[in-house]
């Protein structure tokens, strides 16, 4: 299966918006299910658009201002999602 990316803006306004804890829920969701080889964490300086932040793009789709827990249920979807596509 092609690895789902997960890119996360890391710039200043981001961060202190929850992308911080968004990384950290990230990172613990992958380690705990065994989903870590499944997916590419990316951090990026700036995705522009920081008034919307925090700044998150799953498999191409952008999304704004989501909670840590909104985050890793979109990719925990994502990732079943592409399970069933074997």
């Amino acid at each position: 299966m092609k690895k789902l990316v997960v890119e996360l803006c890391m710039g200043s306004s981001c961060f202190a918006r929850g992308n911080s804890q968004t990384l950290a829920a990230l990172e613990s969701y992958l380690q705990e299910s065994g989903t870590a080889d499944c997916v590419d964490l990316i951090g990026h300086l700036c995705m522009g658009d920081c008034s919307k932040g925090p700044n998150i793009r799953i498999a191409d789709t952008t999304y704004q201002g989501l909670s840590a827990d909104e985050v890793v249920q979109l990719v925990v979807h994502e990732l079943k999602e592409r399970e069933g596509m074997q």
